[in-house]
């Protein structure tokens, strides 16, 4: 692990935020596709990150995302069936393995070489379907920090579309002071910084629940009224928070996909830890997952409400006490990318 910055580090009167042209259009990540019932009985498609994609299962049961328009006369494929282990195309009937090679053309017996779609790297966890955006993923698909997916249950997602680049999205958990003016959490002590991977960034902190609202009172009753919030960013566009209370812990993460320079979709999704007992988690995890879908939900809320409103980026504007989201933008625009074709 490479520490980045430790509390008491001071900002160097030279340090400024990057411009706004140094970030990417669309970071090289994983992005959230859809739920993976949405493939059950045949192929989907959807635009995503600019172009239309198309998922599909075979019938072995091969996940599989590729373009989405049919290299032939541009078909979009979603309106396709599964045939064994192709994807045909309802046009002409040209049929795509699930490495995207054109494996028969009804017409003629030779496949031209222009007959290939590309595709993208996509795996499933928690009932979702999740992408690459590039050739090979440059690191595996994340999760909590030290937890294995399969010990969780994921909640059903929720999302918001806001009125801002992509990537003040993730800069907002690096802006310790909004939490008290947004959410009534007090910052108590200095923020730890450090960088998991070439591609994260974690922030932690601890807080005290201050607010007077019912959810506030329901919280520190519930679990305690000091808060340790840890939230590890993956290349801007997911989002890690675990909240550690005295008596409990929740984990959420967001997951952003820029649809124009000023316009991101926020997906959103909490997790709960299974219980091993097989009737508790039939009956319990569930309604564990829900009630912990409310508490996070509204704790966005107020974020989600500015964010439909408005907000900008505007370098020149940060000043000295923003040290930290600084920092944030200068390790973002430098963090490693691939180019996608």
């Amino acid at each position: 692990m490479c520490s980045v910055m430790t509390a008491g580090n001071i900002i160097s009167p030279m340090m400024t935020a990057p411009a706004a042209d140094r970030f990417p259009a669309l970071p090289a990540s994983w992005y959230y596709f859809g739920p993976a019932d949405a493939i059950r009985h045949g192929p989907v498609s959807r635009q995503i990150l600019g172009r239309r994609l198309v998922a599909f299962r075979t019938a072995r049961g091969v996940l599989s995302v590729l373009d989405g328009r049919c290299a032939h006369l541009g078909t979009d494929l979603g309106a396709g069936r599964v045939i064994d282990e192709s994807l045909e195309c309802p046009f002409h009937n040209w049929c795509y393995a699930s490495d995207g090679r054109c494996m028969h053309i009804p017409a003629q017996t030779d496949i031209p070489p222009f007959a290939r779609l590309r595709v993208y790297p996509a795996v499933e966890r928690h009932g979702s379907i999740f992408i690459f955006n590039g050739r090979a993923p440059l690191f595996p698909l994340p999760f909590f920090s030290g937890e294995n997916p399969d010990d969780f249950l994921a909640s059903k997602p929720f999302d918001a579309v806001l009125k801002c680049p992509w990537w003040m999205v993730g800069a907002n958990v690096f802006d310790v002071q909004h939490f008290r003016a947004a959410h009534d959490r007090k910052l108590i002590d200095s923020p730890i910084v450090e960088s998991p991977s070439p591609y994260a960034r974690r922030i932690t902190a601890h807080f005290s629940v201050q607010g007077d609202t019912l959810r506030d009172r329901l919280v520190r009753w519930l679990a305690g009224d000091r808060v340790r919030m840890s939230s590890t960013d993956w290349c801007g566009n997911m989002i890690f928070a675990t909240p550690t209370f005295r008596r409990t812990t929740s984990y959420g993460m967001l997951i952003t996909e820029p649809l124009e320079p000023q316009l991101v979709h926020v997906h959103g999704m909490v997790f709960v830890r299974r219980r091993h007992n097989r009737i508790a988690r039939w009956l319990l995890d569930p309604l564990h997952a829900r009630i912990r879908r409310y508490f996070i939900r509204a704790f966005l809320e107020s974020d989600a409400k500015l964010g439909t409103k408005g907000l900008s980026y505007n370098p020149g504007s940060l000043l000295e006490g923003d040290e930290e989201l600084i920092r944030y933008f200068d390790w973002l625009a430098s963090v490693p990318s691939e180019p996608v074709a």
